[in-house]
């Protein structure tokens, strides 16, 4: 357990994970931003929030995820900005499993309208996932490939900045897997449900020949 833990730690490994929270995070309040009624009306959906809270946070969570992405993107105030990531993740985990345990199912809406996935166990423990990520970039010391480096920092001791492009590639393939790829899946889903469906209505018109 313990060389885990040490292993999360590591420049490398929190370097991954601030790409990928950053880039969840800033993909998710750009989607929210430019569908701005349509996220407020899945806070309502929700049904956990009460009606007063329901404007602020649905104003509220897209700018800060904008925010907190971009900080985590460029390695700015990383503490702080995983610091504040992880209840945001943890309301979103809560939000889901309240649902799942009263037999809810609909749209997630955690990417806006770029993601249509239904709130499941996968969406959960992704949202568990992510905020565990959080923490630990929160609890890191590492400004391995962030730009406090140069500023704040000192590259004694870490990696030599070109190892930072390898993790850059293999954090765009985990990003595609989270957002692209479920999105790919359910507009495949979809297509193939419109043509059964059209299938179905010609068919009545063609054995009447």
């Amino acid at each position: 357990m313990g060389q885990f833990l040490d292993a999360l730690h590591q420049p490398h490994v929190q370097l991954f994970l601030r790409l990928v929270l950053g880039a969840v995070l800033l993909i998710a309040g750009v989607a929210k931003l430019t569908g701005r009624d349509a996220f407020r009306a899945a806070v309502v959906e929700y049904q956990v929030l009460p009606a007063s809270l329901v404007a602020p946070f649905a104003a509220l969570v897209p700018a800060l995820e904008v925010t907190l992405g971009a900080l985590l993107l460029l390695g700015l105030g990383t503490t702080a900005a995983a610091a504040i990531a992880t209840p945001l993740f943890l309301s979103f985990v809560l939000a889901i499993g309240v649902n799942l345990a009263r037999g809810r199912h609909f749209n997630c809406h955690c990417f806006g309208s770029v993601q249509s996935d239904p709130i499941g166990w996968p969406v959960l423990v992704r949202s568990l996932a992510l905020a565990v990520a959080a923490l630990v970039v929160a609890a890191g010391t590492s400004r391995f490939g962030a730009l406090e480096w140069p500023v704040l920092g000192t590259s004694s001791g870490l990696p030599s900045a070109i190892e930072v492009v390898p993790v850059i590639l293999i954090a765009a393939v985990v990003i595609d897997i989270l957002v692209l790829l479920p999105e790919t899946l359910a507009l495949r889903e979809a297509f193939l449900q419109m043509r059964a469906s059209g299938a179905g209505v010609r068919r009545p018109a063609g054995s009447g020949r």
